[in-house]
């Protein structure tokens, strides 16, 4: 049997991959297999997880099939043998029966003694010192739902002023997919009043709570069996302020910056990142808006110089997917929640910094952000289109900063109906946009082109992806590969052959030279197929990619994968993306946590400081300036082609 810590055999229901890893290691204790030896309990619970494994997995590559039926036969003995040392386990000492079993078998062990209909045998004192004692998890216990019905009132009594118990309630009702994930079950005496009781005594800090787990309350949305009030919220919202402040005068942390500005440089601009202070420095040139300060490059610098989108127009203060950080930390993803990412924040505040700057550079030269949004839809768009249905009232730049605010998301509610009817139509009816009293929901606009958009849809196109651009497959090398990123990184950098990679990984390797992304040399070293890589990473890092700006095979690979239903199509203005970052700075239809910079200001609603002001303006340019030049692109592809 295996002796070191690290090598016990367990069973992740979950990951296959990982069940034919351990069914490597299981191989040896599977030839030795003898019920006359005198295993320990860990030993005998690490022969149940083996039979589970070789029950869950088809016949590895490097074994016979009739000598992995010989196995399989074999699971039959070793079951019979792990009821029966169960039926003969003494339990009258169940807390020492615990502590001698390694960490990771508590929920093995529980789950058996339940199998095995042994609970009869452990008394509620014993069941309440184990959790007292903290010798099994209380998230472990809640997995078992014959320990959860038999002890209810016992486990109840311990989670009242418990904090993993707080934590569990506020994952399993708050953390999106968590309930669906996790196979856990409540005792039938915790009511929802009960819960509630927990989570109020979580937020009062008897212990010191978790800031992540006060914002979901804080932010919780309606949900059935949970119902948290306004009261409790803004506890959870002031405990929450209270934990940052008190970390941070405690002690020094890591922090970033950035420092944007308007200089006398000859270049356009000049971006860096200092080590030292962790600061992003963004420099711009005075001369460059000095010399070319009319109102189409100026609106033109959101794109080429300030980077506000990219080569496809895909608007760049969207959320972007996990990054490995993300990934390390687990954030928790509230249901109903906006996830705001570690790059999520920092991108929020380098273009928080560039747009209040490029603001402020403006008014040197008597120009303010809506001067450009007033160019856009009653000049521009004639000049350029001969369209001048579109109506934009500028705020008057003698109103408060609050008011101003205010008349900016109106003037959008109007611009976006506006848009609607002539998407629609071809033109603006006036008195129809003047009679719909209802807002128009973004996702309503339909594009001119009948495919704007691709999405991964297909499984097997995302576990490509997922190959390809992660760790996953460099695990299984039979050499060092540290210092690259993926396997497309270092297939490119590399002279690899099939037989580089473990022996489960050339399937996987072989897959994927069947998916056409990886291609056999003339010497059978593995190479890259340039152009489906190269797509296939655009959706990978972008979620989503543009149709009109494809070219050549890459288009071709696209267009393929919409015949073979691997990606979905959609014919809308704004990507998924952005109207997910729409609706999280202008309204709570879609997340619970949104800023709600719409309703607030338009129901005068809104108390914040003016440092919070001068966000929350900036904020609101930014989704003007998204709108602006979506609308733009929508009429250069339906005009020119381009």
């Amino acid at each position: 049997m295996t002796k070191d810590f690290l090598e016990h055999i367990t069973f992740n229901k979950r990951s296959v991959l990982h069940q034919y890893h351990m069914f490597q290691r299981a191989i040896p204790i599977l030839d030795s297999f003898d019920s006359s030896n005198n295993y320990d309990l860990n030993q005998v619970i690490e022969l149940s997880n083996i039979v589970q494994i070789v029950k869950s997995i088809d016949c590895p590559t490097n074994i016979t099939p009739e000598k992995f039926n010989e196995y399989r036969k074999e699971t039959d003995a070793i079951s019979r043998f792990v009821s029966s040392y169960f039926q003969q386990l003494d339990l009258s000492d169940i807390e020492n029966i615990f502590q001698s079993i390694w960490t990771y078998y508590s929920l093995d062990l529980l789950k058996l003694l339940e199998r095995f209909d042994l609970l009869k045998n452990i008394p509620n004192s014993g069941v309440q010192n184990l959790l007292n004692k903290k010798l099994i998890p209380l998230f472990c216990i809640l997995e078992c739902k014959g320990w959860v019905k038999k002890y209810n009132q016992v486990i109840t009594d311990y989670m009242m002023d418990n904090k993993d118990a707080a934590e569990i309630i506020i994952k399993y009702y708050l953390v999106k997919d968590f309930a669906e994930k996790e196979s856990i079950v409540f005792p039938k005496v915790l009511t929802e009043e009960k819960k509630i009781s927990v989570l109020n005594y979580y937020v009062d800090g008897a212990f010191e709570p978790h800031p992540n787990y006060l914002e979901l309350i804080e932010n919780a949305p309606i949900i059935p069996g949970l119902n948290i009030d306004d009261r409790l919220r803004l506890k959870a919202k002031k405990a929450k302020e209270k934990y940052w402040e008190k970390h941070f005068s405690e002690r020094s942390s890591f922090s970033y910056g950035c420092i944007a500005s308007f200089k006398e440089i000859d270049e356009e601009k000049n971006e860096s990142y200092n080590e030292t202070d962790h600061h992003v420095y963004c420099t711009y040139s005075k001369k460059w808006v000095r010399e070319h300060h009319d109102f189409p490059t100026l609106l033109n610098n959101f794109i080429f110089l300030f980077g506000f989108f990219d080569s496809e127009l895909r608007c760049q203060f969207v959320l972007k997917k996990k990054s490995i950080i993300d990934e390390l930390l687990a954030e928790s993803e509230g249901i109903k929640h906006y996830p705001i990412r570690s790059q999520f924040t920092k991108n929020r505040m380098i273009y928080y910094k560039i747009l209040s700057t490029y603001k402020e550079e403006l008014e040197n030269y008597g120009i303010c952000i809506e001067d450009l949004f007033d160019y856009f839809f009653g000049d521009y768009l004639k000049e350029n289109f001969g369209i001048s249905d579109f109506e934009f009232k500028k705020p008057s730049k003698s109103v408060s900063l609050s008011e101003r605010i205010k008349l900016l998301y109106i003037e959008m509610d109007g611009i976006l109906k506006q848009l609607k009817y002539y998407m629609e139509d071809g033109c603006v009816d006036k008195e129809l946009v003047a009679i719909s009293s209802n807002p128009v929901r973004i996702g309503e606009l339909k594009s001119f082109l009948k495919q704007k958009y691709a999405y991964v849809k297909g499984e097997s196109l995302k576990k490509e992806m997922r190959f390809l651009f992660s760790f996953n497959l460099l695990f299984g090398m039979n050499f060092a590969w540290s210092g690259y990123n993926s396997l497309v990184e270092i297939i490119a950098k590399e002279h690899l052959f099939i037989t580089d990679f473990a022996e489960q990984a050339r399937v996987w390797i072989k897959w994927l030279i069947e998916r056409g992304a990886l291609l056999l040399e003339a010497d059978n070293s593995l190479g890259i197929d340039i152009d489906r890589c190269s797509l296939l990473y655009n959706l990978y890092e972008n979620e989503v990619v543009c149709f009109a700006h494809q070219k050549g095979k890459q288009k071709e690979i696209l267009k393929e994968l919409v015949e073979k239903e691997e990606v979905e199509v959609e014919s809308t203005i704004f990507s998924r993306q952005e109207r997910d970052y729409y609706n999280f700075v202008l309204n709570k239809k879609e997340f619970s946590n949104s800023l709600d910079l719409r309703n607030t200001f338009l129901h005068g609603s809104f108390f914040g400081s003016e440092e919070e002001l001068q966000q929350a303006y900036i904020e609101t340019l930014k989704v003007f300036i998204m709108i602006v030049v979506k609308v733009n692109e929508e009429f250069c592809l339906k005009y020119f082609g381009k």
